[in-house]
């Protein structure tokens, strides 16, 4: 296939002469534009003409390829930035219109533009650049004159090397890390077909990059003088209205990072370079965030400097990172008590030698001492030695039985430990796993423990659905975990206090699992303490002989099960405990705490989650109602905390509220509105949200009311 290039590039129709000469003019008459443009753009470059001679090579190529543009200028050897052998660029293909060969020199790496006729991206691996090779996205495109006949084309790239490397190391370091990077290119806008003069050829070229390009004056306004037509395709505003307001791009930065963005902007108009990112309110009145690269532009002449820029629309790219590091996080807390639980494991199997030599010689030594203590009752009793060394008989006696008894009960404990131990690391997988009804194992629970749970809590309300499906496991090892769970929950509740406890069971099709939950009214946990409750060893009541296995052993069977468990706690409120087991055991439950905003400001919804990845909007109608909320929250309890508006079309906030509180008594809860009169609650309705917000509120300010608050731990 590269002989064939050759030869129709050896025997290809010559381009006119008038062609040539009309290209290199206007680029010859547009150079200095083209220099403080171009040349000056962060994105590499170049430019060649019907002839394949290379027209421009700019400075930001010259740094990625180490080839400077006096070389390869006024030649056709463009090949040498990317390939050690004679090869045809991507705009080469395009200026000899062999758009049918695309698919032969790349192979799955290319797609068309679905903007542009005869435009074209790829994204491949060059070995001969640096040192390890690098990653390049590039775009290709022809360029036509007026009367539209083709007079050569442009190749822009992308270094992405660091962002592929990136992405190969997080794959394999986390296999369980579902990636969903996605790549993304920027529409090229339309251009104009004219080409009459140099400053709309310029323009037609920075139309093909996949950014937007702007200039702007270096002065304090920091007017834009030229925005590329493609920020219509990510904001909805035209470049005229950026062009024709000197504060427009100032006055849609997002209040919260309004002062500083143009605290910093002061400083790079010193330095000469900067970059940073913020929020940009849309035409739809949404947030989008932006990577703004910019640089200050020193003209050897006497003209003011300017700077110039490109904007990125990153939103989805943050929401990707911040979701990674959610899970990573999660991940985290997953291979630590797995390194805890083959740490115990050695530590338990250490510990058993010794202990069981010490439980089989306490009969032995037990024998031996009911064996001889008649013999000295008999013979040495009476003896004057007993008096020389300052002790009894009656005394020896008493405490060698006293001594005996008590190895055997610590002998106990410490076998009960290691019991525990193995528990907490083993994962059974010689016993069968059955089908059994979650209905049966929490009576079975209430039989055992019941009693003991209801000295302390007068009331336990049990709310199970009926027909629900069975679970494939260990009926008494899930036995186990919601009876440690039950004695965990009444343990927390003080004599002082109206106990309750409330029993869930309920089917959650979305997840394909069983979800049971045990919610008490205790006295809740700091979250230092939810840090750490799943680890062995860990208690807060050591004084009354806790040994901190109990929700350790429950996390390694529920794990068993290829379970979640979790827990929710307000200090003073109380805590619930969730169990999630997959009906197929050979699934995974993919769950993480999430916030439910509700409010039919879909502008203000977008703002708050753009801010916060884990946001789940309810943009609310004149349809909805209280009801259909408690629902939303019953199907998804992965949901910790509630924001609302007050004023919504068809409910009011406080009555939601309400209802929201009785069935979810722990659920953090966020009221706001822009109307003083909205906070003001009615006389019938009770209860009050945690906290009652003025809108508009900075999402910093949230953000530390979220992390003063908690969130649940998956």
């Amino acid at each position: 296939m590269k002989d064939k290039y050759r030869q129709h590039k050896n025997i290809k129709k010559k381009p006119k002469a008038s062609e040539n000469i009309w290209a290199r003019e206007v680029f010859s008459n547009g150079r200095q534009s083209l220099q403080s443009i171009i040349g000056s753009s962060p994105i590499p470059a170049f430019i060649i003409g019907k002839d394949h001679l290379v027209i421009y090579w700019n400075k930001a190529l010259e740094e990625l390829s180490g080839i400077k543009a006096e070389e390869v200028v006024g030649t056709g050897q463009q090949w040498r930035a990317f390939y050690s052998t004679e090869r045809p660029c991507m705009a080469d293909l395009l200026v000899d219109e062999f758009q049918k060969e695309i698919s032969h020199w790349y192979t799955g790496k290319f797609i068309r533009s679905n903007l542009i006729d005869g435009a074209y991206e790829a994204t491949d691996f060059f070995p001969e650049l640096g040192k390890r090779g690098r990653w390049l996205r590039f775009t290709a495109a022809i360029i036509r004159n007026s009367k539209g006949n083709v007079v050569g084309a442009i190749e822009t790239l992308e270094d992405i090397t660091q962002a592929k490397r990136a992405e190969a190391a997080l794959l394999k370091a986390h296999e369980e890390l579902e990636s969903k990077v996605k790549e993304r290119t920027h529409e090229l806008a339309k251009t104009n077909k004219a080409l009459k003069e140099t400053t709309d050829h310029l323009s037609l070229i920075l139309e093909f990059l996949p950014i937007v390009s702007y200039t702007c004056n270096a002065d304090e306004n920091l007017t834009a003088t030229f925005v590329s037509n493609s920020i219509k395709e990510i904001t909805g505003y035209t470049p005229a209205q950026f062009r024709g307001n000197p504060t427009f791009w100032q006055d849609h930065i997002h209040p919260d990072d309004q002062k500083e963005i143009l605290s910093e902007l002061k400083s790079a108009t010193r330095k000469g370079t900067y970059q940073f990112e913020y929020r940009f309110q849309a035409a739809d009145g949404s947030y989008r965030w932006f990577s703004d690269h910019r640089r200050l532009i020193r003209p050897s002449t006497r003209s003011r400097s300017y700077m110039v820029g490109t904007w990125q629309d990153i939103t989805e790219d943050r929401r990707i990172r911040q979701e990674g590091e959610l899970r990573l996080q999660q991940m985290i807390q997953s291979h630590k008590l797995k390194a805890l639980g083959e740490v115990v494991t050695g530590v338990a199997h250490e510990i058993n030698n010794p202990v069981s030599f010490i439980a089989n010689n306490i009969p032995l030594l037990e024998e031996m001492w009911t064996a001889v203590e008649p013999i000295l009752a008999s013979d040495g009793a009476s003896h004057p030695d007993w008096g020389d060394k300052g002790i009894s008989y009656v005394e020896v006696c008493t405490n060698m039985k006293e001594i005996i008894e008590e190895f055997k009960i610590a002998s106990q404990r410490i076998k009960r430990v290691i019991a525990g131990l193995k528990e907490f690391a083993r994962t059974d997988e010689t016993v069968q796993m059955k089908p059994f009804q979650i209905e049966e194992v929490i009576q079975g629970v209430m039989i055992i423990v019941g009693a003991q749970v209801r000295k302390t809590v007068p009331r336990i309300d049990r709310y199970i659905d009926n027909n629900l499906p069975p679970i494939q496991g260990h009926f008494q090892k899930i036995e186990q975990v919601i009876a440690n769970l039950l004695i965990n929950a009444h343990q927390s509740i003080t004599p002082d206090r109206k106990g309750r406890i409330i029993i869930t069971a309920r089917n959650i099709e979305r997840l394909k699992a069983i979800l049971i939950e045990i919610e008490d009214n205790g006295i809740g946990m700091e979250s230092e303490v939810l840090d750490h409750i799943f680890e062995p060893f860990f208690t807060t009541r050591r004084d009354r002989e806790g040994t901190g296995l109990g929700l350790s052993i429950s996390y390694g069977l529920v794990k068993e099960h290829r379970g979640i468990i979790g827990v929710l706690s307000r200090p003073g409120l109380g805590s619930r405990f969730s169990v999630y087991l997959p009906l197929d055991t050979k699934g995974q439950i993919d769950i993480r705490p999430a916030i439910l905003c509700c409010d039919s400001d879909a502008a203000y919804l977008n703002e708050i989650k753009v801010g916060f990845v884990d946001v789940i909007d309810w943009c609310c109608g004149s349809n909805d109602t209280p009801e259909d909320v408690i629902a939303y929250l019953e199907e998804h309890p992965e949901v910790d905390i509630f924001i609302s508006e007050i004023k919504l079309p068809a409910m009011n906030g406080w009555e939601l509220l309400k209802k929201v509180k009785e069935r979810f008594p722990l659920l953090p809860t966020i009221l706001y509105s822009s109307d003083p009169l909205a906070w003001k609650r009615e006389g019938r309705i009770a209860g009050k949200p945690d906290y009652l917000l003025k809108k508009p509120f900075s999402m910093l300010q949230l953000q530390n009311i979220i992390h003063e608050v908690g969130r649940q731990r998956l």
